[in-house]
């Protein structure tokens, strides 16, 4: 190679070289600027971790020593995220889940849970946690689960968890819980669907801000004193499947706006002093299973409509002043298992009271009949027999039915209670009685019967028969008085 040539060539190599030095310092800077982030970022995770840690730790500490058998896992021997009833996220390693339902824990909640901010489902259901709802719960913008039910929680519902926007399940029923229900969670909830504060103190009416929920489908404030009425804006509910207002002091109508809400599956308002008759609704609740008005002070007739509701599987209607004629078809009920009608005022005029009785012979799983004290009149139908042999219990008694007990009622072989008493009934008690093998409580009292007809056809029926006399007779002078000798 030549001197220039050799010349040439050093100089385009220096050139390359004083190039290629800004571009390896700028990597240089950029490499060292990712550690230095990546060490920032491990910093922040190692103090995230330990806030988590230390937030979990003081939640043990509220909790009475001789009741942390649940939480013998917690310690620094394991790793937060491998304690008991303890989930983390797997990015960062932060809580996500405490789940310590049914642990056996008494003690408070302490107020650094809301130091636990990736913090999505926190259930302590059926413990003994004493003391308040901590108000730092508020900060967990992150739950999306709350359930606090089943403890002894005192004082009000934290206004703060209106800030848990997420929330879509919050239950903290039967506690101790009084005041009014924060009308704030109803304004800033909007991904609520399970409400549950049922069996608590709760006073001061049902506040009509409920209404904006309207993704709510399970409502449930059972056994509480609010007093007041059944606010109109429930009605925009729309996605509503269970309304649960049952004892909680509340007068009044039931809102027409309620009827409205066609994807109910249960309405209960029972144990209330509601009253006024009731609609056509059948046609509205397509999906309803179960219908609980008793022991409220609702009139009129029974609505045609109900045997529109095909899904029905329970009809309470009793404790109340309906009055009338019963002329429901309920053989479109194939699911009902228990209809109650006790404790009205029908009309018991004519022959045919109970002539809706033989409807009920469609419905195959019916194991309830509760027909007592409602001055129902007339005949007992022999088509009794062709009910479900799933009844156990049927109650017809203190009515002004009359006639002979129709022989047909020895068909009903998985019977356990029986009510005829206080009646108008005539005649002997039929033999077929004696069939009546899963007898437990037979109530005849007070008719105008005398002895037993025996009408068995073979001597393995007679024999059946005695055999159920024998039985019957221990309990003949409190329960049947009447002779049962013949």
């Amino acid at each position: 190679m030549s001197p220039v040539t050799k010349s040439l060539s050093n100089t385009v190599l220096l050139a390359l070289f004083l190039t290629l030095i800004p571009l390896l310092h700028s990597k240089a800077l950029a490499l060292d600027t990712t550690m230095s982030s990546l060490s920032l970022i491990d910093t922040i995770n190692v103090a995230s971790n330990e806030t988590d840690f230390h937030a979990l730790l003081a939640f043990k500490s509220n909790i009475f020593p001789e009741y942390q058998q649940a939480l013998s896992s917690w310690n620094e021997s394991l790793h937060f995220c491998h304690w008991e009833g303890v989930q983390c996220g797997r990015r960062h390693q932060r809580v996500t889940v405490i789940d310590l339902a049914s642990k056996g824990l008494t003690g408070s909640l302490s107020p650094y849970i809301g130091n636990l901010s990736f913090l999505q489902e926190l259930s302590l259901y059926n413990n003994t946690f004493i003391g308040e709802i901590s108000t730092e719960l508020g900060n967990l913008f992150r739950l999306q689960d709350l359930n606090l039910s089943i403890n002894n929680f005192e004082g009000n519902i934290p206004t703060s968890l209106s800030h848990c926007f997420n929330l879509r399940y919050f239950s903290a029923g039967q506690n101790k819980l009084v005041g009014e229900f924060p009308k704030e969670l109803a304004y800033s909830l909007p991904r609520l669907i399970t409400l549950n504060v049922r069996l608590n103190n709760l006073t001061g009416g049902i506040p009509p801000s409920i209404g904006n929920l309207t993704s709510l489908q399970y409502l449930n404030v059972y056994g509480n004193s609010f007093g007041g009425s059944i606010p109109n804006a429930l009605g925009q509910l729309k996605s509503l499947s269970y309304f649960i207002l049952s004892d909680t002091q509340i007068s009044g109508t039931i809102p027409p706006s309620v009827y409205n809400l066609t994807l109910l599956v249960r309405l209960s308002v029972a144990d209330n002093l509601l009253g006024g008759e009731l609609p056509t609704f059948g046609f509205m609740f397509p999906l309803l299973q179960i219908l609980q008005l008793s022991n409220n002070e609702f009139n009129g007739s029974v609505p045609l409509s109900i045997s529109n509701s095909s899904q029905l599987v329970q009809l309470e209607l009793g404790f109340n002043y309906f009055s009338g004629k019963v002329k429901n078809d309920f053989g479109n009920l194939h699911l009902l298992s228990l209809i109650s009608l006790r404790f009205n005022n029908f009309d018991p005029r004519g022959s045919d009271g109970l002539a809706f009785l033989s409807s009920l012979t469609n419905c195959s799983n019916l194991r309830g009949v509760g027909l007592e004290e409602s001055q129902f009149g007339g005949i007992l139908p022999n088509s009794v027999g062709n009910l479900s042999n799933t009844v156990f219990l049927m109650t017809l008694g203190r009515n002004q039915l009359y006639g002979s007990i129709p022989s047909t009622i020895g068909n009903l072989a998985y019977l356990q209670t029986l009510g005829l008493d206080h009646n108008l009934f005539t005649g002997s008690i039929p033999g077929s009685i004696g069939f009546l093998r899963s007898i437990q409580r037979l109530s005849i009292a007070n008719n105008n019967i005398s002895g037993l007809a025996c009408s068995a056809e073979s001597p393995k029926d007679r024999m059946s028969i005695n055999i159920a006399l024998q039985e019957l007779h221990l309990v003949k002078k409190n329960i049947l008085k009447v002779n049962m000798d013949s």
